[in-house]
């Protein structure tokens, strides 16, 4: 039996260690999507949505590229600065990506990530 990248993530899964980190970097990654497409459908480039928010364009980047850890306080108020809220839902974690889709800004944004 041939194992594949799947199936050894499900089993590392099981490991409660991995799966907290696994967690964190999805949720992280998760909002770095999420604020890439938003910036992207209110036309703006990291520059202006940094002066928009009072951050650095390194910052933008480092959020969009999910290195950046905010609070969920810090992630409301930027949120907040561009007239939109963060909604949250829950699914199984797995190696799979989310089977529902998440609205971003508006119903014709929504996507899965």
């Amino acid at each position: 039996m041939t194992r594949t990248f799947k199936d050894d993530l499900e089993r590392n899964l099981r490991d409660q260690e991995f799966a907290k980190r696994f967690g964190a970097a999805r949720a992280k990654s998760n909002f770095a999507i999420t604020l890439a497409e938003a910036r992207r459908e209110l036309n703006l480039t990291q520059q202006q949505l940094a002066a928009k928010l009072g951050v650095s364009q390194s910052y933008v980047a480092k959020l969009e590229g999910g290195e950046a850890n905010p609070t969920l306080e810090r992630i409301g108020s930027l949120l907040a600065i561009l007239g939109l809220s963060l909604t949250t839902d829950t699914t199984t974690l797995s190696p799979y990506p989310d089977t529902l889709p998440r609205e971003t800004v508006s119903p014709k944004m929504a996507t899965k990530v």
